[in-house]
């Protein structure tokens, strides 16, 4: 993909999607099942913007680009819930709202923003302390234990859509030493 926007990645997965927002995987033991996506409505610019100087949020062009685009969105949905969300803006700020009830990380209070959730794993959070001077922005996942996947959310999301929405930061390989 040239232009791996928020846009053009989703745009490419929609392509694949069938009639249903439905899309065959590939699953362990030969398994192909169907999974779905559910893409909610835009906000508009200006229902944006209003948040955004309501609530005083810094947040990066992409995450803006997606809301635009679909304000929240489900991941590799089956019988049994989705993979992923990407939660709207009303949902990101009702959660960074009750964040500051049950987190006692103040890093993530002072330059976080929850935007999703990774079932059976934790909160997806847009790290933006650097976004002002760099304009870099940081992918973390707080769960049991705080991971950090040092890219910005579009490197994020075209990785866990070619890897089905799996945690693929789990995937490992280690060095083999032969005597």
């Amino acid at each position: 993909m040239n232009d791996s926007s928020i846009v053009n990645i989703l745009e490419a997965l929609k392509t694949r999607l069938d009639e249903n927002n439905l899309l065959t995987v590939h699953s362990t033991s030969g398994i192909y099942p169907k999974v779905g996506f559910t893409f909610n409505k835009p906000i508009t610019y200006h229902e944006l913007e209003q948040f955004i100087t309501k609530n005083h949020l810094t947040l990066p062009t992409e995450y803006k680009d997606f809301l635009l685009l679909h304000n929240g969105a489900e991941f590799f949905t089956n019988e049994y819930g989705y993979s992923f969300c990407l939660y709207s803006i009303e949902e990101m700020i009702c959660e960074y709202n009750s964040m500051k009830d049950y987190s006692d990380v103040d890093y993530f209070l002072k330059n976080c923003y929850p935007i999703g959730y990774l079932v059976d794993r934790g909160t997806l959070l847009l790290d933006v302390s650097k976004f002002n001077q760099t304009n870099e922005v940081n992918v973390l996942l707080s769960g049991i234990e705080t991971i950090s996947f040092y890219c910005d959310l579009k490197t994020w999301l075209e990785r866990m859509i070619i890897a089905q929405g799996n945690a693929y930061w789990e995937w490992f390989s280690k060095v083999v030493y032969f005597d």
